[in-house]
């Protein structure tokens, strides 16, 4: 296998496919931004760097399926991590599928992570359903936060998904509800009505 094929070029970081070992991995490099002190550049992508990894494997300990971080390089802001074998799920999109996707986001925010880039590229169906990019996670407790993850993913479905749009946002909250149960659930998308509604009266203005 050809080493270091690029296979995506992001705003923050590139990703590539490598030989790790003699198998098949993905390395995240975070570029240098040259518009920021290079000495402040340097920290902020090796505490992005090393906080993706964790929030990675925090997730794993939450019950959802992350890629397996095989290393990580501070220093040249790198995470080098599983590759998932797989199609990614914004191909292959089914209300069943947004079904796991609503558990998954759940496990999440029942143990107060968020996802911060929560969209159906960020899922890869493989024997299992596997939750990638955590680049944007955090810890949070607001009620707030948790609604604007499954405001993203309903954005998502409504545009991108648009010919199962009803079933697939419904097949998601009752993943959800699985989860949290009903009175949590209801809380959270009433906060997502909220967040909709305040965006509706900001274009009107």
């Amino acid at each position: 296998m050809q080493d270091n094929i690029l296979l995506k070029r992001g705003a923050e970081a590139d990703i590539y496919l490598i030989n790790w070992y003699d198998k098949k991995a993905i390395s995240k490099v975070r570029t240098p931004k040259p518009y920021r002190h290079a000495t402040l550049d340097n920290e902020i992508r090796k505490y992005r760097t090393i906080h993706e990894a964790i929030m990675c494997s925090a997730a794993k300990v939450a019950g959802v399926i992350s890629p397996f971080i095989y290393f990580i390089d501070p220093l040249h802001s790198e995470i080098i991590m599983e590759f998932v074998e797989g199609e990614n799920m914004k191909d292959v999109l089914t209300p069943q599928l947004c079904y796991k996707i609503g558990v998954y986001t759940a496990l999440l925010h029942i143990n107060n992570i968020i996802h911060g880039d929560l969209t159906t590229s960020n899922f890869i169906a493989s024997k299992k359903i596997v939750l990638i990019d955590f680049g944007l996670s955090f810890y949070s407790t607001r009620m707030e936060d948790k609604a604007v993850d499954i405001r993203l993913i309903k954005q998502v479905l409504s545009s991108a998904h648009i010919s199962i749009y009803e079933d697939a946002y419904e097949s998601f909250t009752k993943g959800y509800l699985l989860v949290t149960g009903e009175k949590k659930t209801n809380k959270v998308l009433k906060n997502v009505e909220e967040i909709e509604k305040r965006g509706r009266y900001a274009r009107v203005v």
